[in-house]
């Protein structure tokens, strides 16, 4: 069950960056301040805004991102495809950990 719940908690809060970004923005570096346009970790730190993230729920969301990139980093994306690509990239990863969820689920 816990699996479950760190994996729905994984999509929202890439689902949550993704909107952080279409909102205000995205740079290429700097985490900024919240309400202007942040690089990738600022829009993910504005979707879950804790000192210490739980390592089950980082690990995850590490993994996934890693599946998604495909070989490259994140910061190698971001100077290659840049703002709205990254929140593409936040949403598919979301989409996959729900995709994944549901067939736990049936």
């Amino acid at each position: 069950m816990r699996y479950s719940r760190t994996r729905l908690q994984a999509a929202r809060i890439f689902l949550d960056a993704a909107a952080y970004i279409h909102a205000y923005g995205w740079r290429r570096a700097g985490m900024g301040v919240y309400g202007q346009p942040r690089c990738s970790m600022g829009a993910l730190a504005s979707a879950h805004p804790h000192q210490t993230w739980d390592s089950e729920l980082s690990a995850l969301m590490y993994q996934k991102l890693n599946e998604e990139l495909d070989g490259i980093s994140l910061t190698q994306f971001n100077h290659r495809y840049g703002g709205e690509a990254v929140a593409r990239l936040f949403e598919r990863a979301a989409a996959k950990l729900q995709q994944r969820e549901a067939l736990y689920t049936r």
